[in-house]
């Protein structure tokens, strides 16, 4: 098992401009993307030089009926906010490129 202080589960839904803050979004709509996907979450973490983990095996407990996957990120200590919006500018970036 792993030590959970340094670590912070992110969800798809976190990230999604389709759901209301009491739907699961967290960061503000001007960050937020439409059709978010683990994978590309994964990717952008990565990238801004986290260690993260992918777990597909997982439903977001509000809507257990949706897309399976979370992702587990080692914050090196800063806040969870803090990194959801580094997250999310990362993941915009990406998106608009495609």
């Amino acid at each position: 098992m792993r030590a959970r202080k340094p670590y912070i589960i992110f969800w798809p839904q976190y990230f999604d401009s389709k759901r209301t803050r009491a739907q699961g979004r967290r960061v503000p709509i001007k960050y937020a993307i439409d059709r978010v996907n683990v994978k590309d979450l994964h990717n952008s973490a990565r990238k801004l030089g986290y260690k993260v983990q992918l777990e597909t095996n997982y439903n977001y407990p509000r809507t257990w009926w949706d897309d399976p996957g979370r992702i587990v990120v080692d914050t090196k200590g800063k806040k969870k906010s803090n990194v959801l919006i580094e997250i999310a500018k990362e993941l915009k970036k990406t998106q608009s490129k495609k």
